[in-house]
């Protein structure tokens, strides 16, 4: 396991956040025992730009969302155990050598970390009657909102603010978020319309 520390910046080189994840080595993991399915669908540049078309032809109102610490909201599907981290303080007459922690929660670095985060965010998104459009697996429709999903990031897009606000209190019930402004600066991109 490694801590990875990370400055995250504006599309102008200012600085946004630091941030900082416990890592797994999934280089370790075998297939077949801790993991069998390693891909999860992106979203295509080209959804991003269409949608980006799209909501200033037709006026729609949009949200952007940074998913808080995204993978960790998810089970792991099978036990894994891991060796104690480097600075992690433990009592008395204890061994890093001897003690092993047991995941519950996916974690950066698994390999199958990305799709079963993908896996547990569709499943919400399904229960909350969204569906994906048949185009691209990470946009989903319900009604006249239409949700953009890149790994964990996503926009709502809408032509009802109020029908956006309802959408984002039933996935604040279920996930961990922030809400990062309208779609101006998106994916280290700083839009300008003219």
């Amino acid at each position: 396991m490694i801590w990875s520390f990370k400055r995250k910046r504006h599309p102008d080189g200012r600085l946004s956040k630091y941030k900082a994840r416990l890592c797994c080595h999934g280089g370790q993991q075998q297939w077949g025992v801790q993991y069998w399915e390693t891909y999860s669908p992106v979203v295509s540049w080209m959804a991003v730009r269409t949608l980006l078309v799209l909501s200033k032809i037709h006026g729609l109102h949009t949200k952007c969302i940074d998913f808080t610490l995204a993978f960790p909201q998810a089970d792991v599907k099978v036990p894994i155990y891991l060796h104690t981290p480097p600075g992690i303080q433990l009592n008395e007459g204890e061994s890093h050598d001897k003690m092993v922690l047991k995941l519950k929660k996916n974690l950066y670095g698994l390999r199958d970390a990305c799709i079963t985060w993908w896996e547990h965010l569709s499943e919400g998104l399904t229960e909350m009657e969204f569906h994906s459009t048949e185009t691209d697996q990470r946009v989903f429709v319900k009604d006249d909102v239409i949700i953009r999903i890149y790994v964990d990031d996503c926009v709502i897009l809408s032509k009802d603010e109020d029908k956006i606000t309802q959408t984002m209190e039933l996935l604040k019930k279920k996930y961990a978020m922030t809400d990062e402004g309208n779609m101006e600066e998106y994916l280290g991109i700083k839009l300008r319309y003219s």
